[in-house]
């Protein structure tokens, strides 16, 4: 692969199963909406930094993603690591991050090769730390290099635009920092509760609906009843019996002591 793989343990890991259920989605959910409201004020810092054309910022996706599919050159991005384990990745693409730079450090010439220089990883870094604060307080990040952890995280990519030229900002969240978000915020499964929801779910009331008749009618003699007419109906042979929109069985009208009954017939569903 690129020099990811030549510069990282290139022994994949397992996917952390528990991570590919409801817990990682809400997760995604929950930060798609946190980079969609924070972008303006990252548009705004940017603008406050560079001078030029207008600079605008948009979510493309924020999928969940498997890190060992990166492909980036590791000593390029800027990584930064929270208190409570894990690790985000932030990462503009060279021609952007060159372009930006020439403007912050006020260059006069423009550079025509992509080659990302200490300056232009510093003003990067400076990005990233505005951006680590849209997750956790400043104070929970270090900046750091740390060994990258292959496995299920999430990335989030930005288009940037900057006058005719358009580029892409991504947001890597590793496996580990997921997990903290998902501890954060109580996702976890806890299985001392199911005795008490199974017991709460079996004592739910819900209503039996049964359908003892049924009769076809033209709209012309709907349209001609009036109250006391009397409609000759038909009991169903085999009522079928469901709670709200599902169908459980068909059963089977009688009498008994002298008042109607339904015997419910042998096709139960599981």
């Amino acid at each position: 692969m690129s020099e990811l793989i030549e510069n990282l343990n290139t022994d994949v890991k397992p996917l952390n199963v528990e991570l590919l259920g409801k817990p990682i989605h809400i997760v995604r959910e929950k930060l798609a909406k946190i980079i969609n409201d924070s972008t303006n004020g990252l548009i705004t810092e940017l603008q406050s930094w560079l001078s030029g054309p207008y600079i605008d910022i948009n979510i493309k996706s924020v999928e969940i993603f498997e890190l060992s599919n990166l492909s980036f050159n590791m000593k390029t991005v800027s990584q930064y690591s929270h208190e409570s384990g894990g690790s985000l990745f932030i990462n503009l693409d060279d021609k952007s991050l060159i372009r930006f730079s020439d403007r912050f450090y006020g260059t006069d010439i423009e550079r025509k090769q992509t080659v990302i220089t200490s300056s232009d990883k510093r003003l990067q870094d400076r990005i990233g730390k505005l951006i680590s604060q849209w997750v956790a307080p400043k104070e929970m990040w270090r900046t750091s290099g740390d060994d990258v952890v292959f496995g299920t995280g999430i990335k989030a990519e930005l288009s940037v635009t900057s006058g005719e030229h358009n580029g892409e900002l991504t947001v890597f969240f590793d496996n580990r920092l997921v997990q903290t978000l998902i501890n954060q915020l109580d996702l976890q499964s806890n299985e001392n509760l199911k005795p008490q929801f199974y017991e709460s779910l079996k004592t739910t009331p819900v209503r039996l609906n049964v359908l003892l008749s049924k009769k076809t009618m033209t709209l012309s003699e709907v349209l001609s009843l009036s109250p006391q007419d009397i409609l000759p109906i038909d009991l169903l042979s085999s009522p079928p019996v469901s709670i709200g929109n599902a169908n459980l069985f068909t059963g089977r009208v009688a009498e008994q002591d002298g008042q109607l009954v339904l015997i419910l017939n042998q096709d139960k569903d599981s």
